[in-house]
């Protein structure tokens, strides 16, 4: 059993992705979730105001996937934590998973994405390559 179990999420193509993980990933949880989204970090062009709206919307809109997701959690009464984050993807998911003391990073995998992922690895591949998190990687 694992303590603490971090599950990224991204809300592309609907929810049915982190479906499939926490499937694979509540049967392993002896403690809690955390649910991770992370943003693109919004560029310092934009300044005063218009970059502090932008910033809070994105978060407003991670939060809001997040909690989707948490109803789910509370009805089964699993413990979980949400955290919203602005970042490159691979790292601040191992970023997170260090400083929640992670024991176990479940995440969605579908292999190859284009010519990106072919030059510098999925996600997945960077950030199994980059922590020392048992990682469990879901393909849909």
């Amino acid at each position: 059993m694992y303590q603490t179990i971090l599950i990224p999420v991204s809300g592309k193509n609907g929810l049915s992705r982190t479906q499939t993980v926490l499937h694979s990933a509540l049967p392993l949880a002896g403690g809690s979730i955390v649910l991770l989204h992370i943003f693109e970090p919004i560029s310092l062009i934009l300044g005063g105001q218009n970059h502090a709206s932008l910033l809070a919307d994105a978060k407003a809109k991670g939060q809001t996937l997040l909690n989707t997701i948490g109803v789910d959690l509370e009805k089964k009464r699993i413990p979980y934590r949400c955290r919203v984050e602005e970042g490159t993807v691979a790292e601040t998911i191992v970023r997170v998973s260090h400083e929640e003391n992670a024991d176990l990073i479940a995440m969605f995998t579908d292999g190859r994405d284009g010519l990106q992922d072919m030059m510098l690895g999925s996600i997945t591949e960077r950030v199994l390559r980059n922590t020392d998190t048992t990682l469990l990687a879901v393909r849909h």
